[in-house]
């Protein structure tokens, strides 16, 4: 499972060897807080409600979604969840978005509480 780091300057998600195979090869995603719209978070991650149907990943139903959610849709999502555990929905600007790859993501970290009030706190 990868982790999430929260900072001063930038939400840094650091992927497993596993997670970066279905990230393009990246073995960070690094999104600076000015481009950071929306934190939340999600308490049931693998319900296709969440994640949305069209896929290129990962999946064992109701277990662990991993990869790139949201194909032939609007939204493009990186997915990286687990049942039990639940996530973190980060959504960024529009500008951003190219840059990145992806509208959201979303990943499973136990620290999600933690996480969301850091991103809520006033900058």
């Amino acid at each position: 499972m990868g982790t999430v780091h929260v900072d001063e300057h930038a939400v840094t998600i650091t992927l497993s060897t596993v997670e970066k195979l279905f990230c393009g090869g990246r073995s960070r995603l690094v999104i600076p807080l000015a481009e950071v719209r929306a934190a939340e978070r999600v308490d049931r991650p693998t319900r296709a409600s969440v994640t949305g149907i069209g896929r290129a990943g990962l999946v064992v139903t109701g277990v662990i979604k991993l990869g790139h959610w949201g194909t032939g849709t609007p939204t493009s999502r990186f997915v990286s969840v687990r049942r039990w555990v639940p996530a973190l929905r980060v959504v960024v600007d529009e500008e951003f978005r190219e840059q990145l790859g992806y509208h959201e993501i979303l990943i499973s970290t136990p620290d999600v509480d933690r996480i969301t009030a850091l991103l809520a706190a006033p900058r």
